[in-house]
């Protein structure tokens, strides 16, 4: 939290995602104290992820809904406005429409809680319907809600790919055959629903310093401020270069992050 405050950043987003990566765990940590640590260094928390398995209980040995509804609620006391998830791997064999069929029979029990917490649910682009063509909008009509959103990952649609937590340890789970997708067609037509972004850039699979790789990170801006996008650009690497490099990648990131909403704001 200090490096990302020296680095001149507003905001802070955590993860609780089990073994894999728990910054917090809301389970265990005390939410207030969460907040109130952030604040000591002059940071809001902008966002927790709590990405699980909606599809299938398909290799996991967690209550998918209880977990998600818990971290709406931890989000709530800890005064965090949204809260990130994924749909999960639809494993082969299964047709999309009884995998939408279980992710629609576990939201109808996790957005009443959201809806009673004022804490949104957030669905990144991170999964095999997801970073598919007209996924995130299928996923979005199961269940009606202005509760229900999209967290974009500007990188996760042309790596076409996700880690998953197995026995084995994390694997990409979706495989090479996944068609991949172009960041701004995932983007365009649910735009709308966006209310958190991970603003991240990759050069394959491997995520790199902002402006270094291969997303098209201003066209994505140019389609949330055309849509009346308001809410905060969550700059993300995946912890795979030195404490070092990613200080500097941090600094670089944000540069990058200002003068692409200033060439922005002067075009417009």
């Amino acid at each position: 939290m200090g490096w990302i405050s020296e680095g001149g950043f507003e905001y802070i987003e955590l993860e609780a995602n089990l073994h894999w990566c728990n910054h917090a765990d809301p389970r265990r940590d005390d939410p207030v104290r969460m907040k109130e640590k952030a604040a000591r260094f002059g940071l809001r928390i902008s966002s927790v992820g709590s990405h699980r398995e909606l599809i299938t209980d398909e290799e996991v040995n967690y209550d998918a809904v209880e977990d998600i509804r818990n971290a709406i609620r931890w989000a709530r006391e800890a005064g965090i406005p949204i809260v990130v998830t994924g749909e999960g791997r639809k494993p082969k064999g299964m047709t999309e429409e009884v995998a939408l069929a279980n992710i629609k029979k576990r939201l109808e029990k996790i957005l009443p809680v959201a809806e009673e917490c004022k804490v949104l649910l957030c669905f990144e682009p991170h999964g095999s319907l997801s970073l598919s063509p007209g996924g995130l909008g299928k996923i979005l009509s199961l269940v009606p809600s202005k509760w229900v959103g999209v967290n974009f990952d500007t990188a996760n649609p042309r790596r076409g790919n996700f880690m998953h937590p197995t026995s084995k340890g994390l694997e990409w789970m979706l495989g090479d055959a996944l068609p991949q997708s172009d960041e701004i067609t995932l983007l365009t037509p649910i735009a709308n629903h966006v209310r958190n972004v991970h603003f991240k850039d990759v050069v394959g699979k491997d995520a790199v310093c902002l402006g270094h790789g291969q997303v098209n990170l201003k066209g994505c801006l140019r389609v949330l401020y055309q849509n009346g996008f308001e809410g905060v650009l969550s700059w993300q690497t995946e912890g795979f270069q030195t404490a070092q490099e990613t200080r500097a990648w941090m600094r670089e990131s944000r540069q990058f992050m200002i003068q692409a909403l200033q060439e922005m704001s002067a075009k417009s």
